[in-house]
């Protein structure tokens, strides 16, 4: 079946819509804090609670998961802060977080991070289908000519 040109123009509506709000979504800064320390920007909350990681990518690509997740280092620096940890709530967390362990991500696996008033952990071997009511994500983002 051939599509119209008016067919067309709309599918292209659409995917237009869904770039703008995926571009908002990336953009928005109203909900994030500066790190001096480390050179990025993060966000204060976690989001998209019980979602997978591949309901993640589906919403918002694989790339910019892998580019914008903050590292476990990351999180274990600003959770040793005083200054940020309860900015942040890394004094209770469960968050998706880039995935450093290559033969894991190379089996598909993905990391999260977890802390409690006890002890942080990384966990590498999780399956990207697997959700969980409290596991969410946060985004970081490096800022050009800063520290890292």
């Amino acid at each position: 079946m051939v599509k119209t040109t008016e067919q067309k123009i709309k599918e292209k509506e659409s995917e237009l819509s869904k770039l703008k709000d995926q571009l908002k979504k990336e953009q928005d800064t109203s909900e994030w804090i500066y790190i001096k320390e480390l050179g990025i920007e993060i966000q204060t909350k976690i989001h998209h609670k019980n979602k997978s990681y591949d309901e993640l990518v589906e919403e918002y690509g694989k790339e910019y998961l892998e580019k914008n997740l903050p590292t476990y280092a990351q999180l274990q620096f600003l959770r040793n802060s005083k200054k940020y940890m309860n900015k942040l709530g890394l004094e209770d967390t469960w968050e998706f977080v880039q995935q450093e362990d290559e033969i894991s991500k190379k089996n598909g696996k993905v990391a999260r991070f977890y802390a409690n008033s006890d002890y942080a952990d990384l966990d590498c071997c999780w399956y990207s289908g697997n959700s969980y009511s409290d596991l969410g994500v946060r985004f970081c983002k490096k800022l050009k000519g800063k520290k890292q």
